[in-house]
């Protein structure tokens, strides 16, 4: 079948050059309407019950993730200055009149909140009490004391150390509204430009919209950079390798067609490229290029055989090479193909519908690629004009032949010791996998000392805290006036303030609580209701107590307490303490009260999509080897497969516990990669093995002359995507810098499992007994 179809393309290349090029133009039209969403809710779909509770908050209430915040630090005690509070009354009022700003609060604008006359509040913003030119001493010492005594502002937008302040912008957009948010930021980030190292005052950008938009910055900043140096590469690469335009033109045609394509397909069914399928990139080139270099390395040593050294390249004999090469390695190809989409079609199984999304353009991926590279590879070849490059004079191997024969002769010589040392290495990478944590952190995936993260550890460790867990009450009208509820919700504030990671809250209840000690001098919550609503209307004069209340019949309110972000592990641990505090609080009174949050809901669901990744990975592993039992109708070759798959896994694995990495969605999918790549260079061994056992039934011979013929194109393709995955290591992302030294490894691990560890399990177990290899 595939001899017949490879000289069908040869007899007819025009129109079949027309024909492809005219369905891959068709497909690749739909890039034209595909869009970008990295948004929470394209991330998680929305079926996900989370995820639906925060949109309806959100509606409620506005999004609560589009705080951006100005650090403003000098040293300890030495902020609250006259000079320097007037700079930030100056500072707050250039960033309200900016674009796209819904509300600025700083210490400028903050409400004083003194008592002057009984029932009596002075709400007079702070700014205009800042002492003028001359004050004495007493005066100035009074005015500290009562900035850094105020109950709205510490630490919320003043450290408790005096040496740092925050200005706290709410943006009239999403931050997952990436496109309207960036140049927003953009616009305050050169507001805050123009007052930085006035009067000795240090001012930076923290917050989740300012972590996105500089984490979108970073990723187009090192694509643009990256891209072509990895372009350069490989083709440098594939140039000196194959010294040939033809055995250049092929692998490249083979990466991008299939990736445009499916990309192409998006577009024209609507779904938008996201955070997790944007690996494809990466995925689709990785795996696509490979069989297209096995096909041009087969190409070429039929070539070798037919054309003698010194003989001219004839069409006969290039035509005879290219039929030969369709017919083997389209076979290996069909079976490399069928395991792989198989394995990330078991992705339908999970029960995120983002992985469900991904795993189904993959496989359709993977199709276009073994399309390619069975019709469009042989049309480049019948191109080509010159033999490939000979060995070195008196010598029939190159020096890449010789090494890949030390490699047979060790490891079907040496069997008991290769596989020894393998199983040393797979232990060791097993016991330090036991040390691979799954957590990611939402507000460090840019560089430590990048200027953001400076900042967000600033709020973190002196200021207010970057996440915020959002808890919704809900009762009758007027419920948020009885007091036995906002005692209750005061009670809360206090114990979850007492853990290490929060850093402040507040809700109805701090607010009442906070007037009735400016009123009283106590602190705490009223006994009768009519107390609670004189305070309450009181209250309404305060810029900010709708965003916390609501005030057309008081039945709603939110509480936000305010923490760092260790990371999605500890933080969802501490949100596990507060709904499991809150159920105990709110079960003896008349309303209902539920956390939820941007950070509570996107950490929950990033760790589950790396669960569900690495769990279908092992139903992937199972299914692609259910998949070489079949096709290889051998259950012993089958599972001499299995340990060169999953050895490149572990190691992986092993190798992420050992350098403390953290198992998020990005390395996820490279171990994904790996099983792509280390099944298809698995079963291109084991092809060519049954095809040289075939020839003589010289069963060691045929081991060797496996290893001699697939071995070039197994170690071609590993050296060009190993470059590949180490150029992200020049990334100012870490988890891309992770990424390129994860994916380089696995991949490097995956060849040596094929140049070694197959042989040498071929070598002791593969001799066939009375059954068809």
């Amino acid at each position: 079948m595939f001899d017949r179809l490879a000289a069908f393309i040869l007899r007819h290349r025009l129109p079949t050059a027309l024909l492809l090029a005219g369905a891959v133009a068709a497909v690749s039209a739909g890039t034209t309407t595909l869009v970008a969403d990295f948004s929470i809710q394209a991330f998680f779909g929305s079926d996900d019950p989370a995820l639906t509770r925060l949109e309806a908050f959100q509606e409620r209430w506005g999004p609560d993730d589009s705080m951006m915040l100005v650090t403003i630090e000098t040293e300890p005690g030495e902020l609250v200055t006259p000079a320097r509070m007037i700079v930030v009354a100056e500072l707050t009022e250039a960033l309200e009149a900016s674009a796209g700003v819904a509300s600025v609060r700083s210490l400028a604008n903050t409400p004083r909140m003194h008592s002057q006359l009984p029932g009596m509040l002075d709400l007079t913003p702070l700014s205009e009490l800042i002492p003028e030119p001359g004050a004495t001493p007493e005066e100035l010492q009074r005015w500290r004391r009562e900035l850094r005594e105020h109950p709205h502002a510490i630490p919320h937008l003043l450290a408790r150390d005096g040496g740092a302040a925050a200005i706290a912008i709410e943006l009239a957009v999403s931050s997952d509204d990436i496109a309207a948010m960036r140049p927003v930021v953009a616009a305050l980030r050169s507001v805050v430009a123009g007052f930085d190292g006035r009067e000795g005052l240090r001012l930076r950008t923290a917050g989740v919209p300012a972590v996105r938009a500089d984490f979108f910055e970073v990723i187009f900043r090192d694509q643009f950079i990256m891209l072509p140096v990895i372009a350069v590469l490989l083709l440098s690469l594939l140039i000196g390798l194959f010294r040939r335009t033809h055995a250049v033109i092929a692998p490249v045609l083979a990466a991008v067609i299939p990736t445009v394509m499916v990309f192409g397909a998006m577009g024209l069914c609507g779904e938008p490229v996201g955070i997790l399928n944007q690996s494809y990139f990466t995925l689709l080139p990785v795996i696509a290029v490979a069989d297209a270099i096995h096909m041009v390395s087969r190409f070429h040593e039929e070539l070798r055989r037919r054309a003698p050294d010194g003989q001219a390249l004839t069409a006969h004999v290039r035509d005879a090479a290219i039929r030969k090469a369709v017919s083997r390695v389209g076979l290996a190809c069909l079976l490399t193909s069928t395991t792989t989409a198989v394995g990330f079609l078991s992705l339908r199984a999970a029960d995120m519908t983002v992985l469900q999304s991904f795993g189904l353009y993959a496989a359709l991926g993977i199709v276009l690629a073994y399309a390619t590279v069975l019709l469009v590879v042989p049309l480049v070849l019948s191109f080509a004009r010159r033999p490939p490059p000979r060995s070195g004079p008196g010598s029939q191997y190159n020096r890449l032949d010789r090494v890949l024969l030390g490699c047979a002769e060790l490891s079907v010589g040496r069997p008991k010791l290769v596989l020894a040392v393998t199983a040393v290495f797979m232990v060791l990478s097993l016991w330090m996998g036991t040390r691979v944590v799954v957590d990611n952190n939402l507000t460090t995936m840019l560089e430590d000392d990048h200027p953001t993260s400076v900042a967000n550890r600033v709020v973190d460790e002196r200021l207010g805290g970057i996440l915020g867990t959002e808890i919704e009450i809900e009762g009758e009208p007027q419920a948020l006036k009885d007091p036995a509820l906002l005692r209750a919700l005061l009670e809360l504030e206090s114990w979850a303030l007492q853990h290490e990671l929060a850093r402040s809250a507040s809700s109805p209840a701090s607010v009442v609580a906070s007037l009735q000690q400016a009123l009283t001098g106590t602190r705490e919550i009223p006994s009768s209701r009519a107390e609670v609503a004189q305070l309450l209307l009181l209250a309404e004069s305060l810029p900010d107590l709708g965003e916390i209340v609501d005030l057309s019949d008081f039945s709603r309110g939110r509480m936000v307490i305010r923490s760092q972000d260790p990371g999605a592990n500890e933080y969802l641990a501490f949100g596990e303490q507060i709904r499991d505090r809150l159920a105990l609080t709110m079960e003896p009174l008349a309303a209902t009260a539920h956390i939820t949050g941007t950070p509570w809901v996107a950490y929950r669901g990033i760790n589950n999509v790396t669960l569900d990744l690495r769990n279908s990975l092992s139903i992937a592993f199972l299914a692609v080897a259910l998949i070489i039992l079949v096709l290889l109708r051998s259950p012993r070759l089958a599972l001499l497969c299995l340990l060169p798959n999953a050895l490149p896994l572990v190691a992986g694995y092993g190798l992420m516990g050992l350098c403390g990495w953290l198992l998020d969605p990005t390395p996820a999918v490279v171990f994904t990669v790996a099983l792509g790549i280390a099944v298809d260079d698995t079963i291109h061994m084991m092809v060519r093995y049954r095809e040289e056992y075939a020839r003589d039934g010289d069963h060691e011979a045929a081991i060797r002359r496996a290893v001699l013929h697939t071995g070039r194109p197994v170690v071609l393709t590993s050296i060009l995507l190993c470059t590949g995955f180490l150029v992200n290591v020049l990334s100012s992302f870490p988890t891309m810098v992770v990424l390129g030294m994860l994916g380089a490894f696995v991949i490097a691990v995956a060849m040596l499992c094929d140049l070694f560890v197959l042989p040498a399990l071929l070598a002791l177990f593969g001799q066939p007994r009375g059954e068809a290899p």
